[in-house]
């Protein structure tokens, strides 16, 4: 089977688009292979959705993988597979699964394929663990956890010597201030890939950010690694 490779990000005609999936790296709606030029079904449909856990109207097709998840003696969650939104961001990601292919079929014919440089799997290794539960009980047990259900972002560090908040200083008064991790950031309590990457790319301070992070930028100590830094006791 022929198929095409493209890199994200695919658009630059809106480049001066700061917020929004427009002219993101998520926008195909000028993709040769887009006929409709739709801005949103290249993953989500109106009908006839995909069946499976993935909310939000989901109309891609999923991965079926096989994957090799990350772990280590430090890792406190155990066993984990990619599910829910996760796993609806791998079914690009993973370079199994065409972007154009929906669940009724491939649109304009011929599936074109994720940029090996923007492929993510299927093996996890070393990739940030997802899908797994985050909550007050895995952060007593690793111990280098903030509380998700207790620490609001935005908050001082109080378990550092450096007790600087891990936010951007032109934070103030957005969204995810003032929230729980677990309000802001985790679904249904487990930590999944949007869960530091808004694909819409719309919230926190992911207008700035290529890589359509939440938490970007530096704090008022000049501290960078903000998202990290969130959960991270660091």
């Amino acid at each position: 089977m022929s198929f095409l490779l493209v890199a994200l990000p695919m658009v630059t005609w809106a480049a001066a688009v700061n917020k929004g999936i427009q002219g993101s790296a998520h926008d195909f709606s000028r993709a040769a292979w887009n006929a409709s030029h739709d801005l949103c079904s290249t993953c989500h449909q109106g009908h006839t959705q995909s069946g499976s856990d993935i909310p939000a109207l989901w109309g891609h097709a999923i991965s079926t993988a096989n994957f090799t998840a990350y772990d280590s003696p430090t890792f406190k969650a155990g066993t984990h597979v990619p599910s829910g939104v996760s796993l609806a961001c791998l079914s690009c990601h993973d370079g199994t699964i065409a972007i154009n292919q929906r669940v009724g079929g491939v649109e304009g014919g011929q599936p074109v394929f994720i940029n090996p440089a923007s492929q993510i799997g299927p093996d996890l290794h070393n990739s940030h663990p997802v899908s797994f539960i985050y909550d007050s009980n895995l952060a007593a047990a690793d111990g280098r956890l903030e509380n998700p259900t207790a620490y609001r972002i935005g908050g001082a560090k109080n378990k550092l010597t450096v007790s600087a908040a891990p936010v951007p200083l032109n934070w103030s008064g957005t969204s995810l201030m003032s929230q729980t991790i677990d309000e802001a950031l985790l679904f249904n309590h487990k930590l999944e890939c949007a869960s530091c990457h808004d694909v819409h790319k719309l919230q926190g301070s992911a207008p700035s950010s290529e890589a359509l992070l939440r938490v970007d930028g530096t704090d008022s100590t000049g501290r960078s690694d903000l998202l990290c830094r969130t959960c991270h006791i660091k």
